[in-house]
């Protein structure tokens, strides 16, 4: 008997928390994108975003795998935690924007302007960010392995821990950044 008063205990538990899970997938893809829109956990996968206004909006934790967000203003946005899979990030505005272990394998930020931007511990593994303005960015413990930095122009960044093994450095410009224990960085650039 009281084994089976377990078993009806952990089955109320499970929906229980199946309930509440399912109440926070509801409220998180109820999301407006918009300025300081609160997007966490947000599923936006495939999202049309192209050229809006997402100034200061929280996507931590959100999926925007293949969300188109080109020409999107971005500044001062919190992508932490969120998974971007082979999105489009072309010629946005990402200024102050934070991308902390963020999943960016694929994502095309191809002439993006990401200055004071911060890129620790993201995965942007065959990303694409020819083109770009990367001014005071941080890229520490960041994985830049087969990315395209092609004509991009990185200034006062940090590349510490970071690994560009593979890269595609042609015409890149780096200028007073710090390579310290990066893996495969042009150190005498």
């Amino acid at each position: 008997m009281h084994a089976l008063r377990t078993l009806i205990g952990v089955a109320a538990l499970a929906a229980s928390l199946g309930a509440a899970a399912q109440t926070t997938t509801t409220i998180a893809s109820a999301c407006t994108p918009g300025p300081r829109a609160q997007c966490a956990g947000a599923d936006l996968r495939f999202a049309n975003l192209v050229g809006r206004d997402l100034q200061g909006a929280n996507f931590r934790g959100a999926n925007l795998d293949r969300a188109d967000l080109r020409a999107a203003n971005l500044v001062g946005a919190d992508f932490t935690d969120a998974s971007a899979l082979a999105a489009q990030f072309g010629k946005a505005y990402l200024a102050q924007s934070r991308f902390v272990r963020a999943k960016l394998i694929g994502a095309d930020f191809e002439s993006a302007r990401m200055s004071k931007s911060d890129f620790a511990q993201a995965d942007l593994t065959a990303a694409n960010l020819s083109g770009a303005w990367s001014i005071g960015t941080r890229y520490e413990g960041a994985r830049l392995d087969s990315a395209d930095v092609q004509e991009t122009k990185f200034s006062t960044s940090t590349f510490r821990n970071a690994s560009m093994r593979g890269t595609k450095l042609r015409f890149a410009v780096f200028s007073d950044v710090d390579f310290e224990g990066c893996t495969g960085c042009p150190v005498d650039w």
